[in-house]
């Protein structure tokens, strides 16, 4: 295997599971140097353990995203750990469960406020401290993880989350240009129905109801597995997508060709 990511460090966030996870492990295998961070330090300590069998080298720090001191500290420990930070993947994002569905009028403000503290103060946190180091030492590159819902009319989404999602694609696309005379790159993804460790909760019944709703909108009838977002942001992040910046990158199936 062609380790593209030799010397390189990255850092992804939400890493205990899902997407996150699959982003680290993928990150890892290509010869980079991993900080993984989530708030369940059990599953972070876990994927520890096994990037670790692999011979990669990798650490973990548990923080909250949407604590600017956590994020500050990441950044700093990161950087003390395998001196530097070339890459950054922003995975943290979730909607409240007071704050899914299409009503406005049932949504609690506490689920507003949590979604878009989780969805999107988390990116801007991340990438303030994460562009501050870059624009100190060089550049790097940046992939945020939005989502359809950011794009297009989602029922099960939910308005805060589809808000903190589109929001996730503007900030994006500021920060590509206003950093871009800086050597700094930002992307993001934006998943259709992956099947994360959270999808893998419900039972079986329950996934296959989920999974024929919510792939209407798929022209590829299945869900996307996590390393297959993993893949995308790996190549975003990589030099093979040097002229790239500001893009929104679907991994959806097919779904965003309907609009």
């Amino acid at each position: 295997m062609i380790k593209s990511f030799d010397g390189k460090v990255a850092l992804v966030t939400a890493a205990g599971a899902g997407i996150g996870a699959a982003t680290a492990q993928a990150l890892a295998r290509k010869g980079a140097m991993v900080m993984l961070s989530d708030t369940n330090e059990e599953a972070g300590q876990a994927q520890i353990e096994h990037l670790l069998k692999s011979g990669a080298r990798v650490d973990f720090l548990r923080a909250d995203a949407t604590n600017e001191e956590d994020i500050e500290r990441l950044v700093q420990l990161t950087v003390e750990t395998f001196g530097g930070l070339h890459i950054a993947a922003n995975v943290v994002g979730a909607a409240h469960p007071e704050a899914v569905g299409p009503e406005f009028h049932l949504q609690s403000r506490l689920g507003w406020d949590a979604t878009i503290a989780l969805t999107m103060t988390s990116v801007f946190l991340s990438m303030k401290h994460e562009i501050a180091h870059m624009v100190e030492n060089g550049g790097g590159t940046i992939c945020n993880i939005a989502s359809l819902a950011g794009m297009t009319f989602i029922p099960d989404g939910g308005v805060g989350y589809s808000a903190a999602k589109a929001a996730v694609i503007r900030m994006t696309k500021f920060a590509a240009v206003n950093y871009a005379d800086r050597n700094i790159r930002v992307n993001c993804v934006a998943p259709g129905v992956t099947l994360t460790n959270a999808f893998q909760r419900f039972d079986h019944e329950e996934r296959a109801k989920m999974l024929e709703r919510h792939l209407q909108g798929h022209a590829i009838k299945r869900g996307i597995e996590p390393n297959e977002q993993a893949d995308a942001i790996v190549f975003l992040c990589s030099d093979g997508a040097a002229m790239i910046t500001g893009h929104t990158m679907p991994v959806d199936g097919g779904w965003a060709a309907h609009f």
